[in-house]
């Protein structure tokens, strides 16, 4: 009985000993697969170069649908986008969706079927120079991603709320396609309502509605109303559903429902599963379910940044007591390469042990791939 008891205790010891010697934090799990996700890519602001590149481009040949999650307003992430549209027209993308109204992206439409987007974009883009007119296109680089749309024959699908820099330029569109009666009616509603242009009010925006025949430019003065409640109650329940509204209203107009359309947006619109700041099920899970639907996939690649400056000041995110991206994930910027890591072997059992920062663990089954972005945005 003793050495059945003595061989039972060290049965008990060593399996004990084992799981413990066996036991890895999540720290070294994650960094054992990391370095084996890793891949880069060059870009001379023309045509990227390296199996990073690689990578991403072969998202279009495998994907129905492709999510550029970005950081807004890079002069280099629209030179890439461009060469993005570029070769994804070649697999049969023909729909680009962009964080801009259906309004504006019917205004993009039309700058991007001229000769040099550019001159008309610039001149849109003056009564708002510092954020410009149209949200996230303002520069002459993202003059350079309409005229790939144009030479690409491209859809430009805009399914967010109206921006408030394109307030009035909207008004001053839907007033100056009137009669002249109309105009004569309602010049003064209109002079108003510019006056506090950042804010109209909804009974002027409801006199001028019923007072034009256009059905479209009816829409357009909807959205402004729309868009106005979203801000002043600062609704991100009502944004999402109106960005998945709008998706569908192009969705459905499509020849068949496995055409291909390829997202850049705000990364945290793109997640699969809860967006990562509003906890709400946004546009990027809506698509990612409709890719399960359409027995097709969906890839979404969230593009991060390391610096940036302010008043002349080169701004570390690394450095930072609370970072905006991962620190896991900004330790492998390169300042001569485009860092690319495929989430997908990353997505081991973890115990949640806050060896990894808790962003990590929010995001490893929301996005397919993180790039590291070189720039050191102005």
């Amino acid at each position: 009985m003793k050495n059945y008891l003595l061989v039972v205790s060290l049965l008990i010891v060593t399996t004990c000993y084992g799981q413990k010697e066996k036991a890895i934090s999540d720290s070294a799990r994650f960094n054992k697969y990391l370095f084996r996700s890793i891949s880069t890519f060059t870009f001379d602001g023309q045509k990227p170069t390296g199996s990073g590149w690689d990578i991403l481009e072969k998202h279009f040949a495998e994907n129905q649908f492709v999510g550029w999650g970005e950081y807004h307003n890079s002069p280099l992430l629209s030179q890439l986008a461009s060469y993005a549209l570029e070769r994804a027209s070649g697999y049969g993308f023909k729909n680009w969706c962009v964080e801009v109204s259906p309004f504006v992206a019917s205004e993009l439409s039309r700058i991007a079927g001229y000769k040099n987007p550019w001159d008309s974009l610039s001149v849109v883009s003056k009564d708002h120079p510092k954020y410009g007119t149209f949200p996230f296109f303002k520069t002459r680089d993202d003059a350079r991603m309409l005229a790939a749309a144009g030479t690409y024959k491209y859809s430009i699908w805009g399914i967010d709320q109206e921006f408030q820099m394109a307030f009035p330029y909207a008004i001053n569109r839907v007033y100056n396609a009137q009669s002249p009666k109309v105009k004569r009616a309602y010049k003064a509603v209109r002079d108003s309502l510019l006056a506090r242009w950042w804010m109209p009010k909804v009974k002027l925006l409801d006199s001028l509605r019923n007072g034009i025949p256009q059905e479209n430019y009816k829409r357009v003065l909807d959205d402004i109303k729309v868009s106005g409640r979203i801000y002043r109650e600062e609704n991100s329940l009502m944004r999402a559903s109106l960005m998945k509204k709008n998706f569908y209203t192009y969705y459905d107009h499509t020849k068949t429902r496995h055409e291909k359309v390829f997202f850049k947006m705000g990364a945290n619109h793109l997640a699969k599963g809860l967006n990562l700041m509003t906890s709400l099920y946004d546009i990027g899970n809506s698509v990612y379910e409709l890719a399960q639907h359409n027995q097709t996939n969906f890839t979404n690649v969230w593009f991060m940044l390391r610096y940036t400056t302010e008043d002349g000041k080169v701004i570390d995110d690394l450095a930072s007591s609370q970072p905006e991206y991962p620190r896991e994930f900004l330790q492998l910027y390169d300042k001569e390469k485009w860092v690319v890591i495929d989430l997908r072997p990353l997505r081991v059992r973890y115990a949640n042990d806050k060896t990894l920062s808790e962003d990590i663990y929010q995001l490893l089954y929301k996005y397919d791939f993180v790039v590291v972005s070189p720039e050191i945005q102005q």
